[in-house]
């Protein structure tokens, strides 16, 4: 078996059991997380929005599982002032310090480089160890579970890569942890290699039930999942981050879930709904929460009849974008909105929100519909879901799932593929059909006003049923009727119009130069 830290130049063999692992040594040495990092991830926007009110991962227990370094060292150094007050275990022995592990620990949980300083609870593992008999128990009888994870964890963290050398093993090593990510509830991040064009390990980012992690800079190794590997063709990474290598922008997102989670357990806009507390609710918030850079493409057409369409529902190298906290807290904090069973263009969900599909049906739809009062210059929509893999762990089925959004016109929802669509939406996707990836996305720029229906249907088929998590994100946009803005047409915006009566100002609401019925009627139906 081979594993490695990704950020090395250098690799020496150690003999461990009956395998040899590559433990990379490096030269370099890491600056602390810079307020240019907080700022690429939009941290500084949420900390200017929420105050003092800024979750912190407090009460969110991590796993952090590390290469060994020199050896066999692989535990962050305890002794460092970001890390006072926060309980280590060791579940691996005690062994002395690795740089490394202390630089992701850092990222994911440092006091001061971390967008999760609260949290409190840090358990380590030998990668070696983990991947064995201590915790993941690769290669062992199919009747043989994972073991449990410590109480209170919620994030687990992997910034190495590695490979068996054999893919029945490393198939087993991914489906473990889709295994476990699905059985504990537990939010996984993992690195790819770094170095564009560098060979990628199958050990951990091929993994469905995470997310796997690359470089705001792109300077990773994007390449999709080899013949061999479960689901061969998937594109990875699913998200990216800053950081000076994947190892370091891995925990980036570790931490942004650990914020989410502390979310859910303080902010009572979430805190009552259980659904709130899943990691793949977490994972769509993030994903449908990403900043998508300029060059971002997932390969859609921009003209002729396929304009609109995609079938590959990601970036080749950036994935979803880069990790945006503060548009994740809106959407995750805007609340759950369930869809409805047949499409209606009366009633409407904000243009942030959330909804888990606890049981889609096979061929069945669920459906949004959106009111866009003025034009958008983005929408963002993610629908998650997770690979069911059983006990046996001989092999995982996964839904297809696809989104689509239509438009609205007089009462018909209106394809919007195609040339047509030009006039609706200046670039990007309106429809995500993917065959093999468990995550569909919309992200279309320069939308046009108008009432618009969001389709999520599961394509008929016989595996294993799984909830399935849209999350949408769009700037907010006013009713031309919510004269005075506070989000709800009434009494206040009537007082304001009749005070306009026979004169122009914002009460014409038809454009006809003069305050008068017919903007009262048109007020009246837009009423609460």
């Amino acid at each position: 078996m081979k594993i490695r830290r990704d950020l090395a130049r250098s690799v020496r063999r150690v003999p461990v059991g009956a395998f040899a692992i590559a433990a990379a040594v490096t030269v370099c040495v890491a600056a602390p997380a810079s307020a240019d990092v907080f700022s690429d991830i939009r941290y500084t926007d949420l900390v200017a929005r929420l105050g003092a009110a800024v979750p912190t991962g407090a009460g969110v227990g991590v796993m952090q599982i590390e290469a060994p370094e020199s050896g066999s060292n692989y535990a962050p150094d305890q002794t460092l002032p970001e890390f006072a007050g926060k309980t280590f275990t060791l579940q691996s022995g005690s062994f002395a310090s690795s740089w490394h592990a202390s630089e992701v620990g850092r990222a994911l949980y440092g006091s001061g480089s971390s967008v999760a300083p609260g949290v409190p609870s840090i358990f380590v593992w030998n990668a070696n160890g983990w991947l064995g008999s201590a915790y993941l128990r690769v290669g062992s009888s199919g009747t043989t579970a994972p073991v449990t994870p410590p109480a209170g964890v919620r994030v687990m963290n992997h910034s190495w890569i590695g490979s068996f050398g054999n893919t029945t093993f490393d198939n087993d090593g991914l489906r473990r942890l889709d295994y476990v990510a699905v059985r504990d509830n537990m939010f996984v991040t993992t690195g790819v290699n770094n170095g564009a064009g560098n060979t990628p390990y199958a050990l951990m980012s091929y993994g469905y039930n995470a997310l796997a992690v690359g470089l705001d800079t792109g300077a990773h190794a994007a390449s999709p999942a080899p013949s061999g590997i479960d689901g061969q063709g998937r594109r990875k990474p699913d998200i990216v981050a800053p950081g000076s290598f994947t190892s370091f922008s891995t925990p980036v997102v570790g931490a942004v879930a650990a914020l989410l989670w502390d979310t859910a357990d303080s902010d009572p806009a979430v805190s009552s709904n259980t659904n709130a507390f899943k990691a793949l609710t977490l994972k769509s918030v993030i994903m449908a929460g990403a900043r998508h850079p300029a060059g971002w493409t997932n390969g859609t057409p921009t003209s002729g009849a396929n304009r609109g369409f995609t079938g590959t529902p990601l970036d080749a190298t950036l994935g979803v974008g880069i990790v945006n906290v503060d548009r994740a807290h809106m959407i995750f904090t805007a609340g759950e909105r369930d869809g409805l069973s047949s499409p209606s263009s009366t009633v409407f969900s904000p243009a942030r929100g959330w909804d888990w599909i606890a049981a889609p049906a096979s061929g069945g739809t669920t459906y949004h519909s959106f009111r866009v009062n003025q034009a958008v210059d983005e929408v963002s929509v993610v629908a998650a879901w997770n690979r069911s893999v059983p006990l046996g762990f001989t092999a995982g089925t996964v839904m297809d799932v696809d989104l689509k959004l239509k438009k609205w016109v007089n009462g018909s929802a209106v394809e919007i593929t195609g040339d047509a669509g030009a006039s609706v939406f200046g670039g990007g996707n309106c429809v995500s059909a993917s065959t093999i990836d468990n995550a569909e996305h919309l992200y279309l720029t320069n939308l046009s006003a108008g009432d618009y229906l969001l389709e999520i249907t599961r394509k008929a088929g016989t595996q294993t049923t799984m909830p399935v998590v849209v999350s949408w994100y769009m700037p907010v946009t006013q009713r031309a009727a919510d004269l005075n803005g506070d989000g709800t047409v009434g009494a206040a915006d009537l007082a304001l119009l009749l005070g306009q009566w026979g004169l122009s100002g914002s009460g014409d609401l038809n454009a006809d130069g003069v305050v008068g019925a017919p903007d009262l009627a048109l007020l009246l139906g837009d009423w609460g």
